[in-house]
């Protein structure tokens, strides 16, 4: 009996540290994606907002950006399930621009995640960038691509966020309606939360 509850004591024992560690693991492991999809993914999106209002940057100022928006974003709570990513960029060394991500619906491979920048002054567009997406190569995919984006820069925020086709001013990719107009909803379901937690954001650039 003696032998019989040590060995179900160290099973325990082993259960347990088995347990602890493969959880520590998980929380290492899902930390280390997170940062990956920021890297890779999401700051690259942001860039390319930057660049379409200060122009083109050489690689040791991209990788100096990268790292400052790295450090600095932020998570700012709008009553969600979870917290709104907002990155804020600079001109000339002051806060130019207000970019927060949304996902639209519809694409032709699913989602499309979209980094959406608002200039911290007018209110008005100062461009997009796209964050993850399913679109077919040459087709959906040329969302990406800049003679899709530069539209976006300086677009006003009375602006119709819809597709031509659909009433609005956006210039959608040939032969990819699906694709642009998710990028479309991406936009309207940005500006709109952009417009109803305007305060919040603008006082977490402070």
């Amino acid at each position: 009996m003696g032998n019989m509850i040590k060995m179900i004591v160290v099973l325990v024992g082993i259960s347990l540290i088995s347990g602890i560690a493969l959880g520590g693991l998980n929380r290492l492991t899902k930390e280390k994606g997170e940062q990956n999809v920021l890297k890779f993914k999401k700051v690259p999106a942001v860039i390319s907002i930057i660049e379409g209002v200060s122009g083109k940057m050489s690689e040791a100022d991209e990788e100096k950006v990268t790292q400052e928006l790295l450090s600095s974003y932020k998570m700012i709570d709008v009553g969600e399930e979870q917290e709104l990513l907002m990155f804020v960029t600079k001109k000339d060394g002051k806060p130019n621009t207000i970019v927060i991500e949304r996902e639209g619906e519809g694409g032709y491979g699913g989602n499309i995640g979209v980094m959406v920048g608002f200039n911290i002054q007018s209110g008005n567009l100062d461009g997009i960038g796209i964050t993850t997406h399913s679109e077919t190569p040459g087709l959906g995919a040329r969302v990406t691509e800049p003679a899709f984006q530069h539209q976006f820069i300086g677009m006003s925020k009375d602006s119709v966020f819809k597709i031509k086709k659909n009433g609005g001013i956006i210039d959608q990719v040939s032969g990819a309606t699906k694709s642009s107009g998710a990028v479309a909803d991406a936009i309207r379901k940005a500006k709109a939360t952009y417009d109803q937690h305007k305060d919040e954001l603008e006082e977490a650039v402070k």
